[in-house]
């Protein structure tokens, strides 16, 4: 037997953790006894007399190997696994408009509405997709824009969805990402009923913050209006409330005291509460101390508390298709709609005057830095919409972090961190 290649050893505090990239399984033991872990695995045939049984777990675990394995190998076999090859996801936008203007939103919103010839066009994809055998789950999401905004069409095509992965034997999800400002009880009913399976709300800190950020006017405050939308959704459905943060807005006691008021306990195990910092923020300007405080006080609140993760993008999947308004279709929602190649076809094909060079797998590139990376089995590689220009311009791909055994200890920390308030740890000490 042999360690995996896919071991890593991460220093957390007066702990330490063994997280082996392949299976994803980790343990924690004081970090004092770092050396005598470290060696046993390193050495497992020496020491399988005493530490029999440990070892066996570890061989579960993936830990250890047996010598003949190819560790690139079951990587790769895992990074294919991650595309999903038997689900068709498809992301639809159906307008690019939006009823509020946050600072940090990535798109220039246009008047750009999706027509009923599109939609009718979209319906005729679904029917082509799900009648392929290979396709076994049909996962709908909603994006604009606000999505919102074109409520008909969003409650229309989730229900003819749901039906027709019902007609073809598929089994289906669906998710919006809203600010739900547009939503009341009456329309989540509706959409719980079509098959809105999950959300993802966004706040920008507490109610005084968020609400200078999403203005409704009248007198009416976004903050509340969101947070009970999420309370509502969560007790029928799952959540992500997901707040966006700067290092001006990491104010912990405040926002957890203001969502903590507007939760309802029976809502919470439903709720995801994900931090992520706003793109233009600098990182160095960030108080991780304050991030550890709201992470652990909303634990504390019964919150499924989440980061950034690492992995796959949806970009990356076999069967994923982004539509925009204008009928165009493309593998990135951050493109400008115009730029999509892909048109969607009176007969719901799809034509691709070029086939978009980012689908090509990172394993699939022997010579990109990521194909030998220890990491690569937890990383998903670069952005497929930056590893698109770069592979235009015949630029290697390379490392996307500037430190990265930093970094990925800092985001595997954060997974383990994450699974361990809401799943049982072990912790070893023996």
């Amino acid at each position: 037997m042999k360690p995996s290649n896919y071991n890593y050893i991460l220093d957390d505090g007066d702990t330490t953790v063994f997280y082996n990239g392949i299976t994803e399984a980790f343990f924690r033991v004081p970090a004092e006894r770092r050396g005598i872990y470290e060696t046993i695995i390193s050495t497992p045939d020496i020491h399988r007399a005493e530490f029999g049984q440990f070892l066996d777990r570890m061989e579960h675990d993936g830990f250890i190997v047996a010598d003949s394995i190819d560790e690139m190998q079951t990587a790769e076999a895992k990074f294919k696994a991650q595309l999903r090859p038997s689900t068709y996801h498809l992301m639809v936008l159906p307008t690019y408009q939006c009823n509020l203007r946050c600072w940090y939103c990535t798109q220039h919103h246009q008047e750009m509405w999706m027509t009923e010839e599109t939609v009718d066009r979209i319906r005729k994809r679904i029917i082509r997709m799900l009648s392929k055998p290979e396709i076994k789950h049909f996962h709908l999401s909603w994006f604009g824009g606000e999505p919102l905004m074109a409520y008909d069409i969003v409650l229309g095509l989730t229900r003819f969805g749901r039906d027709e992965a019902a007609k073809t034997g598929k089994t289906f999800s669906c998710n919006i990402t809203t600010n739900s400002t547009l939503l009341d009880d009456a329309r989540i009913e509706q959409l719980r009923e079509a098959g809105v399976t999950d959300y993802q709300i966004t706040i920008d800190g507490d109610r005084a913050t968020h609400d200078k950020v999403k203005v409704l006017g009248r007198g009416r405050s976004a903050f509340d209006t969101a947070l009970h939308n999420v309370d509502r959704i969560a007790s029928r459905t799952s959540c992500s409330l997901r707040f966006n943060y700067t290092h001006k807005t990491l104010k912990p006691d405040e926002i957890i005291a203001d969502i903590q008021e507007r939760l309802s306990p029976a809502s919470l195990p439903n709720i995801r509460f994900n931090l992520y910092k706003v793109w233009q923020e600098d990182k160095d300007a960030i108080d991780p101390a304050k991030v550890d405080r709201l992470f652990g006080m909303a634990s504390e609140m019964g919150l499924e508390v989440g980061f950034p993760g690492f992995g796959t993008c949806y970009v990356d999947f076999d069967n994923f298709e982004c539509i925009f308004p204008n009928g165009r279709v493309g593998l990135c929602d951050n493109n400008d709609p115009e730029d999509n190649p892909g048109i969607l076809m009176p007969d719901g094909a799809v034509s691709w005057p070029e086939r978009i060079l980012s689908g090509r797998p990172m394993f699939e590139d022997h010579s990109s830095e990521c194909h030998t990376c220890r990491f690569a089995p937890v990383c998903g590689g670069q952005c497929p919409a930056k590893r698109q220009k770069k592979l235009e311009a015949g630029i290697a791909l390379g490392c996307i972090f500037d430190d990265r055994e930093m970094e990925m200890s800092g985001l595997l920390l954060n997974e383990c961190r994450a699974r361990e308030t809401h799943t049982q740890s072990c912790t070893c000490d023996n």
